[in-house]
């Protein structure tokens, strides 16, 4: 008689966190794009004057949201995609997870002075 085979894979239910996360990431991409038409609508409306300093903290939020965002993406395409059922990669922090950090330090910073 043989055994039963055996699952080689940890049933691990991801659903709740890999999916909330995921969630979380497609709403912050469309919060960006909501960004990008303040910020459209906010040059237009400015476009006769000179540069001031709202106009270089506004563009300068705008480049670390973005990178914020691109990095976000990059660790949710590492976690969902390349890594796809490895759960060895769960067990280390990808680097874009952790430069992810100086952008948000550099945008509350920024948003606080």
């Amino acid at each position: 008689m043989s055994s039963p085979a055996q699952n080689p894979l940890p049933q691990v239910d991801l659903g709740v966190t890999f999916g909330a996360l995921y969630i979380g990431v497609a709403l912050s991409a469309v919060l960006f794009g909501l960004t990008n038409v303040q910020i459209f609508i906010y040059v237009q409306m400015h476009r006769d004057t000179k540069m001031t300093f709202f106009k270089l903290i506004v563009i300068w939020l705008w480049i670390l949201d973005a990178l914020h965002l691109a990095l976000v993406i990059h660790c949710i395409y590492y976690y969902l995609v390349t890594n796809y059922a490895n759960f060895n990669a769960l067990t280390e922090v990808i680097w874009s997870l952790k430069l992810q950090v100086v952008f948000d330090f550099l945008i509350i910073l920024t948003v606080h002075l």
